[in-house]
């Protein structure tokens, strides 16, 4: 009996176990909005913009223009003379 006694006065001798105010974790209710001053500027810029109404004119449609066609490149029609000479260059030897 004296071990049941002595366990009992054990745990009702213990001290409840307090939690330090560190630990715990607390959400502010009073927490204090510090205003955007630039944003307030400039949503208040940005509602106050009237965009230039752009003139409507009833010819804005320019006419289309089509580019000039390509003039067709010119082969000389002696084309065999050309390659007979280019043959008959004697061949350079590069070092």
């Amino acid at each position: 009996m004296s071990i049941a006694r002595a366990a009992l006065r054990s745990i009702a001798i213990k001290p409840v176990r307090v939690v330090p105010a560190m630990a715990v974790r607390s959400f502010s209710v009073a927490a204090v909005m510090q205003k955007d001053v630039l944003q307030d500027l400039f949503l208040k810029e940005l509602k106050a913009y009237k965009p230039t109404p752009v003139a409507t004119e009833d010819n804005v449609v320019k006419d289309l223009k089509l580019p000039a066609a390509p003039v067709v490149p010119e082969v000389d029609a002696d084309l065999s003379q050309q390659l007979a000479a280019y043959d008959a260059e004697p061949e350079e030897a590069t070092q």
